[in-house]
């Protein structure tokens, strides 16, 4: 007759001690920016010359089928 298993009981492995976070490192304080020097106003912009008309594009060509390709 055999002996039915028995389940071998597990033994409780120790947790390892975590270890303690190491304390941030203080952020160190932004240096403040030097004042901006104030912006040049723009000197007066020329009159932009009128635009040109827009040619009509020429018709598309249709394309033309491989076999005419050389």
């Amino acid at each position: 007759a055999q002996q039915p298993f028995q389940p071998q009981p597990v033994q409780p492995q120790p947790h390892q001690p975590i270890q303690p976070i190491q304390p941030i490192q203080p952020i160190q304080p932004i240096q403040p920016q030097p004042p901006m020097h104030p912006i040049q106003p723009l000197p007066p912009q020329p009159p932009l010359p009128p635009m040109f008309p827009i040619q009509p594009l020429p018709p598309m060509l249709p394309d033309l089928p491989l076999e005419a390709w050389p």
